[in-house]
């Protein structure tokens, strides 16, 4: 069950359409949302004397947080207009970075939800990225990423599992469990399968797929060879031709240079993606 999703605003175009896919997920799943308004306040900087008071200071976070406050009141209002059940929080940041506060609160949440990067927006793509490092590898539970261009389905009718042998593959599957509950289908894939008891078993993708049946769900087996392509590019395709609606991925990382070290297929999928992607690690 989804009960609390959590939503921390980045400040970029896509925050937009991640807010209408959280509404939608909110509203099906019956869940509270909490959009997390983050106020960035610079540390002073000690003098001689230590911590000095600074008015110039003080006029700078008054002003930062009445800016803050203006965004929140248009949120509250897209809220009440959806219906559902949620809050606008303005949450300060001054010794801890936002990225860092996102991910706190992700912890008392079931899920957090995140813009993604058009392509080639440098910009966005800086923004979020350490966004999207904290609450992968710090907020303890799963991360949905909506890219800005798609309008997605959700629930999802049709699901794409990313399947490996793995911890961060197993963690996704079972963090995602409540929405491919509610998917019509759902397609293991399993890209350049390896038999044997080292690599996938002897049947790539049976044993994990037997699993997913006894949970009530409709499941289908995919291997794939990826030739030439990336493994990202390899699931992106099929879910495309698959006409799915959700992509189900362990999230790879390194705990330290979290933002930008993350794993090859982790980064090209949070950067290439069309439709919604559910990462965990």
């Amino acid at each position: 069950m989804i009960k609390d999703i959590v939503l921390p605003l980045t400040g970029t175009p896509g925050d937009a359409n991640a807010v209408a896919a959280a509404l939608d997920l909110t509203a099906a799943e019956d869940a509270h949302l909490a959009l997390l308004e983050l106020v960035n306040l610079p540390v002073p900087v000690p003098g001689p004397w230590g911590m000095v008071p600074d008015a110039s200071m003080a006029s700078l976070y008054d002003e930062l947080r009445a800016q803050s406050e203006t965004r929140a009141a248009k949120w509250r209002e897209k809220l009440k207009t959806a219906g559902v059940l949620g809050e606008v929080r303005v949450v300060e940041s001054l010794f801890v970075e936002p990225p860092r506060t996102a991910a706190i609160n992700a912890r008392y949440a079931d899920m957090s939800i995140i813009s993604g990067a058009a392509p080639g927006d440098a910009d966005s793509a800086a923004m979020i990225h350490p966004y999207f490092g904290e609450l992968l590898m710090e907020s303890g539970g799963p991360v949905l990423v909506i890219p800005p261009s798609s309008k997605p389905a959700l629930p999802a009718g049709h699901a794409v599992v990313a399947w490996r042998p793995t911890s961060e593959a197993a963690r996704a599957l079972r963090d995602a469990l409540p929405l491919l509950r509610r998917a019509a289908t759902v397609d293991v894939v399993v890209v350049d399968p390896r038999s044997g008891e080292s690599g996938d078993g002897e049947q790539p993708g049976a044993d994990i797929a037997n699993h997913l049946a006894r949970q009530g769900l409709k499941v289908s087996v995919v291997q794939l060879q990826r030739g030439s392509r990336s493994v990202a590019a390899t699931l992106l395709e099929h879910a495309r031709t698959s006409g799915a609606d959700l992509l189900v991925a362990g999230g790879y990382g390194h705990s330290r240079f979290r933002e930008w070290a993350l794993g090859g297929a982790t980064r090209e999928l949070l950067e290439s993606t069309h439709l919604p992607v559910l990462f965990s690690h």
